[in-house]
């Protein structure tokens, strides 16, 4: 073999070493690109799955506290409507003294409070005005800076009974608040319940419409009967 033919074949096998080489290193490229875009694939899909948890997770998050900001409102306009129906009752309460039912009311209190005291020799503290309004025998002392009421004292002052109306009012304010709030808003429920039975039920079969309520029937039947 001469020299240029072994030269030729040297090169000729490096050739082919070359280009598979390159094949090989194309192939390597190919596999990776593959891989790297696939690795973004799921990345993108992972940071998309991620961002749209985050998202379902804010908007329930924001649902939630808007239920309980909207539950709160509420909560406090009706705290605030029954604060002003017992500022109404003390009101009320306030001029009750004024009326001609207060004396009978007075004696009432005073008797109420010998009884639970036990001693028929107490000490019956009213006001100025209210000495007038007295029956019985008991010693009485009109120094009361009160606005209704009595206090019923033992003679030497260790036990007392306090019923003024204050104090009878303070006993009662979670019991009025009870009784308030189930006058107020259980009605309002209902009247919303009636709403909507009224609308399903249509314009004209709503309660009592166009037959009159029971008593109204009833005394039609009455004026019917003593025309006859």
């Amino acid at each position: 073999m001469g020299l240029e033919q072994l030269t030729a074949t040297i090169l000729d096998e490096a050739r082919k070493e070359s280009a598979s080489a390159v094949s090989a290193a194309d192939a390597e490229r190919r596999k990776m690109l593959g891989e790297a875009k696939a690795a973004a694939e799921k990345a993108r899909m992972d940071a998309e799955a991620k961002t749209a948890e985050f998202v379902e997770s804010q908007r329930r998050e924001r649902i939630a506290w808007a239920r309980i900001e909207a539950k709160r409102s509420i909560n406090e306009a009706r705290e605030s409507v029954v604060n002003d129906a017992i500022d109404d009752v003390f009101a009320e309460m306030r001029a009750f003294p004024k009326g001609r039912e207060y004396p009978k009311f007075l004696n009432s209190l005073v008797e109420k409070g010998l009884k639970e005291l036990g001693n028929p020799k107490a000490v019956v503290h009213v006001r100025k005005e209210d000495r007038k309004h007295l029956n019985g025998k008991n010693s009485v002392k009109d120094d009361l800076d009160e606005w209704g009421g009595c206090i019923v004292e033992s003679a030497d002052g260790s036990v007392r009974v306090d019923l003024t109306f204050s104090a009878l009012l303070e006993q009662k304010r979670e019991l009025l608040r009870k009784m308030l709030y189930e006058a107020l808003f259980r009605q309002e429920a209902q009247g919303a319940n009636e709403g909507r039975k009224g609308s399903a039920d249509g314009p004209l079969q709503g309660k009592g419409r166009g037959r009159g309520t029971e008593g109204e029937v009833k005394k039609r039947s009455k004026g019917a009967e003593e025309k006859d």
